[in-house]
């Protein structure tokens, strides 16, 4: 491994809340959602996705689209983390004996709860 690609790369971290209450809304947020997935974007939760990078060019490009493809209504969050920051997130789930997936390699912290 090239740990020093491994310092280097980044990733975008989008969070978006979007109205989907009316019919126009829901075609907005799935049109959104489509374009966001084409970008290169994988969800890590719902309405949470994240993106590989290599550098600040690339997360101004990206932040050009992402201004193109906007909707009027809603919140968007845009996050730059290192890869390092991204991998030492850990997944919290009250669920005992569930096998999460692996973040980056590396083994995650369960919290288990009664069941």
């Amino acid at each position: 491994m090239n740990y020093i690609n491994y310092y280097k790369q980044m990733r975008i971290i989008l969070v978006y809340d979007l109205p989907v209450v009316e019919d126009e809304d829901r075609k907005i947020y799935h049109k959104f959602n489509n374009d966001i997935k084409r970008m290169g974007f994988i969800m890590l939760q719902f309405s949470v996705y994240t993106k590989v990078i290599q550098n600040d060019t690339s997360y101004k490009q990206n932040l050009l689209k992402l201004n193109k493809i906007i909707p009027k209504k809603g919140s968007i969050i845009v996050l730059k983390v290192t890869e390092k920051q991204f991998q030492d997130m850990k997944y919290l789930t009250g669920v005992k004996n569930r096998q999460e997936a692996l973040v980056g390699g590396r083994e995650l912290v369960i919290f288990g709860g009664d069941s």
